[in-house]
């Protein structure tokens, strides 16, 4: 009888074994799954493989005759919660690095710069009733306007490609980040990534600072 018990016992040591490994195993191929769709979801200046970009953090796609246009990835997460973009109007004209729109979150604002010179065409009408849209998608659905542009071949050369707009982008994020924050882990969280919203942080004499030399039209 004793024998038989501790058979017993040593059977059912070795199922629990065996159903505690095969979840752990399971767990494991589920990282190593959701590691491998991480790494082949595109980052942001993937997605804008086609754009070019203004220094004011605008930027500008091509689609046959028009010119798409929008705000960067780093505009909508410095900010955080858009509660407003007050836009051109169609027929207006607009002329590259002088105020375009104006975007308007909590207390605070700025405008930001035309990343080309041309007439406006169409609005985004959804984005101005939800502009959350820019912070969802600020490189497909979250375009603001599309204009026919005047200066293209003499206006596109001026801008910058994503890989060397990302790397301005990040000197100017060091340059100016330091003096306006002080301890950078209050701006990056894990992975260096910007916390959305971090612009609420700075104080109103900063900001006004901050936010001409971030997003300043001439």
């Amino acid at each position: 009888m004793i024998v038989l018990l501790v058979a017993l016992t040593f059977a059912v040591a070795i199922l629990i074994d065996a159903i505690l490994i095969e979840r752990l195993a399971a767990k494991k191929a589920r990282g190593l799954a959701e590691g491998a769709d991480s790494a082949q979801r595109p980052g942001p200046m993937k997605q804008a493989r086609d754009f070019l970009f203004h220094e004011g953090h605008t930027w500008m796609k091509v689609v046959k005759a028009e010119v798409a246009v929008g705000l960067d990835d780093f505009t909508q997460r410095f900010v955080g919660a858009i509660d407003r973009i007050e836009v051109p109007r169609p027929g207006d004209v607009v002329t590259k690095g002088k105020p375009m729109w104006t975007v308007r979150f909590g207390d605070r604002s700025f405008t930001q710069p035309a990343p080309v010179s041309g007439r406006v065409l169409e609005v985004n009408e959804a984005l101005v009733k939800d502009p959350s849209l820019t912070n969802r998608s600020p490189y497909a659905e979250g375009w603001i306007v599309k204009i026919r542009p005047e200066s293209l071949s003499r206006e596109m050369p001026e801008l910058s490609s994503p890989s060397r707009f990302a790397k301005w982008t990040d000197l100017q994020k060091a340059k100016f980040f330091g003096s306006a924050f002080g301890d950078l882990g209050a701006v990056y969280g894990d992975g260096e990534e910007l916390i959305p919203g971090v612009a609420r942080q700075i104080d109103p004499e900063t900001w006004d600072q901050l936010s001409r030399k971030f997003f300043g039209a001439a």
